[in-house]
């Protein structure tokens, strides 16, 4: 299948958008002394990012392609691919009614994206052997604070 220049516009446009409102929400959220202990920045645009896809994709995919390529994969897929992830899970079930490999796409994508992580992460220290920097939206913990 060829991409139209349109389509090409549609999701760059939206994964821009979407990819600067998940650094913007995330770096707000990361802000607030009450996300110290759990990575809330991330689990609030998984769930934001599902819940918009949720909204955009009866309205949009069959009848407004156009709208849903901008909104549901540009927008959604630059703000998270989580949202995606649900949607397809979800689908499992209602769709194609598979509510065991919907439990297995559950099960297999957080246990295997997690081992995945976690053996990069192993390799790439014993490759450059740095200590970790914070990343972009950590905040940093009550240890590093300095006091006023």
């Amino acid at each position: 299948m060829n991409a139209t220049f349109t389509e090409v516009l549609l999701l760059t446009l939206g994964g821009a958008v979407g990819t600067n409102a998940r650094f913007f929400f995330g770096r707000w959220i990361a802000t607030h002394h009450w996300t110290e202990h759990f990575p809330l920045a991330t689990f609030a645009i998984n769930i934001t990012g599902s819940l918009l896809l949720g909204l955009f994709v009866v309205p949009f995919r069959d009848r407004l392609p156009g709208w849903y390529i901008l909104l549901g994969v540009g927008f959604c897929g630059g703000y998270t691919t989580f949202s995606t992830f649900a949607l397809e899970t979800v689908e499992l079930m209602r769709k194609h009614h598979q509510p065991g490999l919907a439990l297995i796409n559950v099960v297999a994508s957080v246990v295997i994206g997690c081992v995945v992580t976690w053996l990069a992460v192993i390799g790439m220290e014993r490759i450059d052997p740095k200590p970790p920097t914070p990343a972009l939206m950590e905040v940093a913990g009550p240890e590093t604070q300095k006091e006023p």
